[in-house]
């Protein structure tokens, strides 16, 4: 088991795995993470990324019509605060490129909050956090949390340097400097609750990130990842050699 504290209790490397097709691999994992949580716990809980590397993975799960797909609980590790039908939202990324074209129970399908009047940032990510926390328990469950790996370092929306980083609780919000929307995303400890974190990262632009990011195990807020463990598993998928 490998775990992150708040203040940044190193963690061991993950394991590299090199693939020339990032979504292909990530299909793959997912498919047997999936079968593994239904085997063992009778239900798959599954965080989504955002970005565009995940897109592709996307239609490779909407071919996937063999799975028990009404076993399955979707959560998003971080999300844009704007609405669910915007061309940024990740929830609607997601919904468009595989959940509405699997008999997914909609009740099962969990966005984060989208802005109405009077709702704040703050307000919309204690939100989540009470909807985790009464589905899954005060310790998350995820079983697979996809995740990717910005050029800037940044994973799900935890930035560098961000204050977000060191929140104690299950979520966090943030909007850092040149970045067009507000963000909401969960926290270190959240996200190093699941029992397997897969990073996505594809692209030679992600080049600089990616060996910063885990040449060292020592806490860096300059590389978010650092702070990201998990209970079973943690990997990276990467067509980068």
């Amino acid at each position: 088991m490998t775990h992150t504290g708040q203040k940044g209790t190193p963690v061991p490397a993950p394991e590299k795995m090199f693939a020339p097709d990032v979504a292909t691999a990530a299909a793959e994992l997912f498919r047997a993470e999936f079968l593994r949580a239904v085997e063992t716990r009778g239900s798959f809980n599954v965080a989504l990324s955002g970005g565009r590397t995940p897109l592709s993975l996307w239609a490779q799960l909407a071919s996937m019509t063999d799975l028990p797909w009404q076993n399955v609980r979707v959560f998003w590790g971080d999300e844009r605060f704007v609405p669910h039908d915007h061309e940024d939202s990740n929830y609607r990324n997601a919904r468009a490129g595989f959940l509405d074209r699997l008999p997914v129970n909609e009740a099962n399908i969990h966005p984060w909050p989208a802005p109405r009047p009077g709702l704040t940032l703050q307000q919309a990510a204690a939100e989540y956090a009470v909807m985790l926390s009464e589905t899954l328990g005060a310790t998350p469950g995820i079983d697979l949390m996809l995740l990717g790996l910005g050029a800037d370092a940044h994973t799900a929306s935890l930035y560098p340097n961000d204050p977000a980083i060191f929140q104690p609780g299950l979520t966090a919000y943030a909007h850092p400097p040149g970045i067009e929307h507000p963000r909401l995303t969960l926290t270190p400890r959240a996200l190093s609750s699941s029992r397997t974190v897969a990073f996505l990262v594809s692209g030679e632009h992600k080049r600089a990130a990616l060996e910063s990011t885990f040449s060292s195990v020592n806490p860096d807020p300059a590389y978010p990842a650092r702070y990201v463990g998990a209970r079973r598993r943690r990997v990276i998928i990467t067509d980068l050699t």
